[in-house]
């Protein structure tokens, strides 16, 4: 897995990591002789805090660099709240993890006895970097280099991504973007044979994605292993059962209008 950063800060900025936290709650920023009491203050809880999120926290497979800040408020008792994203990745997926991270490391550490005061606001940044994973995809990045260009060329690193996985219904989309170059090549009939492995691959892909979610669902009964599952059905292109997962997710929780949201994307994909 490729970089992953984790950032906290306290007035000013205290470590670079992965994910990072500004506490704001009753804090006058104008008077700089407090910054240091407070860092004192809250440094040592602040970790406890990083190292439970980081623990809890897996991000997507993405190929390009992610980002997201979430925002949250904890209790004395380390209890959450409230919780919401506050800067988007632009990827709802990507957001809901970083969210989902927050509420599983969930109840954190009580303050210390004596503290100044009885809340804390906490910003948290997510970061992550291309994850070695997305070899495949890599290939794919590479062939569009030559797209039009020398299609010979990108259809042969095609060939060698295909050839790598022969069989696995995870290589549905380099079928799909085989297709492209066949058709760009002039070879109608390649190209029907690559868009109906696509389309077959496709399917067992989406049951096998869907199958993990289930798997995930059953271990673990939270909003977020319920829009993971409705998230696959979508995929899928089944979007009453999406619908009915994401439901599923909304009435478990209050706190997060990121569900509704979606389900209304769902609704309008629905209808079309």
């Amino acid at each position: 897995m490729g970089r992953l950063g984790l950032k906290y800060i306290i007035a000013i900025s205290l470590c670079t990591f992965i994910i990072g936290p500004v506490y704001s709650e009753g804090f006058d920023y104008t008077q700089t002789q407090r910054r240091i009491p407070v860092q004192e203050e809250f440094g040592y809880y602040m970790t406890t805090v990083r190292e439970k999120i980081s623990k809890n926290w897996t991000p997507p497979d993405i190929l390009e660099e992610g980002h997201a800040t979430v925002i949250f408020k904890l209790d004395s008792s380390g209890n959450i709240l409230s919780a919401s994203v506050k800067e988007s990745s632009g990827d709802k997926f990507y957001d809901e993890s970083a969210l989902n991270s927050i509420y599983k490391a969930a109840p954190y550490n009580r303050f210390h006895d004596g503290a100044s005061r009885d809340s804390i606001t906490v910003v948290y940044s997510f970061d992550s970097s291309i994850v070695s994973a997305n070899h495949l995809k890599e290939l794919v990045a590479e062939s569009e280099k030559y797209v039009n260009r020398d299609n010979i060329e990108a259809r042969n690193i095609l060939d060698k991504a295909i050839k790598s996985i022969e069989g696995d219904p995870a290589s549905y989309f380099l079928y799909a973007r085989r297709c492209k170059l066949d058709k760009l090549l002039g070879d109608i009939e390649a190209a029907r044979t690559d868009l109906e492995k696509s389309k077959m691959y496709k399917m067992a892909y989406d049951k096998r994605r869907i199958a993990k979610c289930k798997e995930a669902l059953a271990e673990d009964e939270t909003p977020f292993a319920y829009f993971t599952l409705a998230n696959a059905y979508e995929l899928a292109g089944d979007y009453q059962n999406a619908i009915y997962n994401i439901d599923k997710a909304i009435s478990m929780t209050q706190l997060n209008q990121a569900y509704k949201r979606y389900r209304a994307e769902l609704i309008m994909k629905s209808d079309k």
